[in-house]
């Protein structure tokens, strides 16, 4: 309780930002690389609060390197390489 931000853990931090974001309930949220750092356990918790917030029809756009994590949540994926954006997954809305 009475340590300062900088103290945390990156886990910690990433814990707190997606925390934060969640509390003000936003229709979109953004996140890049939203599960580093972030031990297993609350991981899983974080992507079934990812998934329910989906489910509410919020609009979540996240960047990430996880493979498992964006073919999971996402609707629609999107990759990008040496600059170029392509269509891997839906865009059928």
């Amino acid at each position: 309780m009475n340590k300062l931000y900088h103290k945390y853990s990156l886990g910690m931090k990433q814990k707190l930002a997606i925390a934060q974001v969640l509390m003000e309930n936003p229709k979109i949220m953004i996140f890049d690389e939203p599960l580093n750092g972030i031990e297993e356990k609350a991981a899983i918790a974080i992507r079934k609060i990812l998934l329910e917030e989906k489910k509410k029809g919020k609009i979540i756009l996240i960047a990430s390197h996880i493979k498992d994590d964006i073919e999971n949540i996402a609707g629609i994926i999107f990759n990008i390489d040496g600059g170029e954006v392509n269509l891997i997954k839906g865009g059928n809305k």
